[in-house]
C-alpha cells in the first residue's frame, strides 16, 4: 500500500508570504494519486496554509499528521512532500509552520528523519522544497566542526530504503518563479513523465537525476540522500517500449552481443500494409528492430539508417542498454 502527505504553506502571519507552495503541494498530490494510465497510486492527504486559513498548518497539526503518516506503516510505501519556509536555529533546521517564531520555527527536520528511520514502512521518500532543506538527516555530532559550515560535507544517517530529496544544500535559500517553486516546477515535469525509465517507472533516483540536470553550478543545488536495497516506484509513466516486446529479445538475438544480418527482404515493399495484413516474417522483424532503435536498444555500424542496412545486407546489434534488457529477458526477470 502507498500513502502520502503533501503540505504547502503560502501564508505566514509573522513572516514574508510565499506565492507557489500551495500550488506546488496540490500539483504534486494530483500526480501522485494516479499513474499515467489512470490506475490508483498513492492515497494522498493535503494540508494547505492559505490567507483564508491563516492558522491551518500549525506545528502541532503537522506533527500529528506526520505521526499518522508513519504509524502502522508495515508493508507501506510512504511519501512526504513539503513546500514552504525553512528556518535555521541553533538546534538545526525546521520546516516552518504558520504559527512559527524566530526561535521555534516549526517541526524539526531531524524529528522528521527520526520518524522515517524508526518506522516499519517498506520505504519512505521525503521531498522538501524549502530553504536550508539539505540539512535534513544531518547529525550534528557527526559534522566536522573544524570546517566552516558552507564548506563541510554533510554526514547523514538513514535506515534502509529511506530516500531524501531536497531543493537546496543545508546553507542555501531556494527560489520561486511563475507560480511554483523553482525546484518543484522541474519535479512536476519529472513526475509527469520526464523521469521515466525504459519500463515507464519513475523512482526517486531517476527523479533526482532529471531534476539535478536542470540546475547549473551557480544555482541552488538539489540534494539526494539515500540508503537503498531497491528503488521505490513513485509513479508509473509510459514505457519507452512495451515489456512484451522486451521479452522477445532472445528470440531475435541468440546472444546479447550477437549481430543479425538484414536483407532487402526485410525492408520489403507495399508499405504501409493494407488493413489486416502485417507483412512477411522478415518485414515484421524489420519493424520490430525499428522500435528497438527508437528506444535506443539497437544500433547499426556508423549509425546508418535501417533502410540502407537492409538494402545492402548489413547487420544490426544491441546497444549496452539493449544487452541489459536481453539478459533480463533471458532470465525471465521482466
Amino acid at each position: 500500500m502507498k500513502r502520502a502527505l503533501a503540505v504547502g504553506i503560502d501564508h505566514y502571519p509573522t513572516m514574508t508570504n510565499l506565492g507557489g507552495c500551495v500550488a506546488d503541494a496540490e500539483a504534486v498530490a494530483e500526480l501522485l494519486r494516479r499513474n499515467d494510465d489512470g490506475s490508483r497510486n498513492f492515497t494522498v492527504q493535503v494540508l494547505l496554509g492559505t490567507a483564508t486559513n491563516p492558522g491551518g498548518v500549525t506545528r502541532g497539526l503537522l506533527r500529528d499528521e506526520l505521526g499518522r503518516l508513519f504509524a502502522n506503516s508495515r508493508d507501506h510505501d510512504l511519501l512526504f512532500y513539503f513546500a514552504g519556509h525553512g528556518g535555521q536555529t541553533a538546534w538545526g533546521a525546521d520546516l516552518m509552520t504558520q504559527d512559527g517564531t524566530h526561535n521555534s520555527p516549526g517541526v524539526s527536520m531531524n524529528d522528521l528523519i527520526t520518524l522515517a528511520n524508526g518506522s516499519a514502512a517498506r520505504s519512505a521518500t521525503i521531498i522538501l522544497d524549502c530553504c536550508y532543506s539539505g540539512d535534513v538527516g544531518n547529525v550534528a555530532a557527526l559534522q566536522p566542526l573544524s570546517i566552516a559550515e558552507q564548506f563541510r560535507h554533510g554526514v547523514a544517517v538513514l535506515r534502509e530504503n529511506v530516500v531524501v530529496m531536497t531543493a537546496s544544500r543545508p546553507t542555501e535559500p531556494v527560489g520561486e518563479a511563475r507560480g511554483h517553486g523553482v525546484f518543484t516546477r522541474v519535479l512536476l515535469a519529472g513526475l509527469e513523465g520526464g523521469a521515466t525509465d525504459h519500463l515507464g517507472r519513475i523512482t526517486g533516483l531517476g527523479l533526482y537525476e532529471f531534476v539535478s540536470a536542470a540546475f547549473d553550478a551557480w544555482a541552488q543545488r538539489p540534494l539526494l540522500k539515500a540508503h537503498l536495497t531497491e528503488p521505490t516506484v513513485l509513479r508509473e509513466g509510459r514505457p519507452w517500449l512495451d515489456v512484451e516486446l522486451l521479452r522477445e529479445l532472445p528470440q531475435h538475438f541468440p546472444k546479447a552481443k550477437a549481430r543479425v544480418r538484414l536483407s532487402p527482404d526485410h525492408e520489403g515493399e507495399g508499405r504501409p500494409f493494407p488493413p489486416g495484413l502485417t507483412g512477411t516474417a522478415e518485414q515484421q522483424q524489420f519493424d520490430y528492430f525499428g522500435r528497438l532503435r527508437n528506444a535506443n536498444l539497437l544500433t547499426t555500424d556508423e549509425g546508418r539508417a535501417l533502410y540502407w542496412v537492409a538494402l545492402e545486407g548489413g547487420e544490426v546489434y544491441l546497444t549496452p542498454i539493449g544487452q541489459y534488457f536481453w539478459d533480463l529477458a533471458r532470465r525471465d526477470a521482466l
